[in-house]
């Protein structure tokens, strides 16, 4: 399995918790019979036994110093504040994809993205460029034949005056 193959299922993973701790959330019926059959400390019974009160029947200071020093505490009443009845994976989606219609420009600033317009782009200039890359060629093959010609034209002219230098140089 390839990591990406296993960071994918990690994600889903994590995806159906959050789905089971928003479903836990939203049905008190389920939630308050959860709590019944989970204890809150390692054995159940052994504050009954050491004389405290029960998990259950905490004071409200007790409670206040409960939710400061535990962390999935404060992230559970924050998580709570949360209005979760309309809350579903199409509506979810539907605001994410607002955000990202909202922010896109940012985001495509922020993290240099190219659009569809920006290869369109890319793609007339290319072309233009292919174009005048070609006609360059051609002049450039038309400016050597004309080089060509011009050098056989200057050579014949040198041998020419080389001839008559030799000329005059035996008489």
């Amino acid at each position: 399995m390839e990591a990406i193959e296993a960071f994918a299922i990690i994600i889903l993973i994590i995806a159906i918790i959050i789905l089971i701790y928003y479903y836990l959330l939203n049905s008190p019926e389920t939630a308050q019979k959860l709590r019944s059959y989970v204890p809150k400390t390692a054995d159940a019974h052994m504050d009954e036994l050491l004389g405290k009160n029960s998990d259950y029947d905490l004071t409200k200071e007790e409670q206040a110093e409960e939710e400061s020093g535990s962390m999935s505490k404060r992230i559970k009443v924050k998580l709570s504040d949360i209005d979760m009845s309309g809350l579903n994976t199409d509506a979810f989606s539907h605001k994410i994809d607002a955000f990202l219609d909202e922010k896109s420009d940012q985001l495509i600033k922020d993290w240099s993205l190219a659009t569809t317009n920006d290869l369109d782009e890319l793609e007339s200039k290319f072309s233009e460029t292919t174009s005048h890359v070609d006609s360059l060629e051609k002049s450039f093959d038309e400016f050597k034949k004309s080089s060509e010609e011009f050098q056989k034209v200057t050579e014949e002219k040198l041998d020419d005056l080389d001839k008559r230098i030799e000329s005059l140089e035996n008489n």
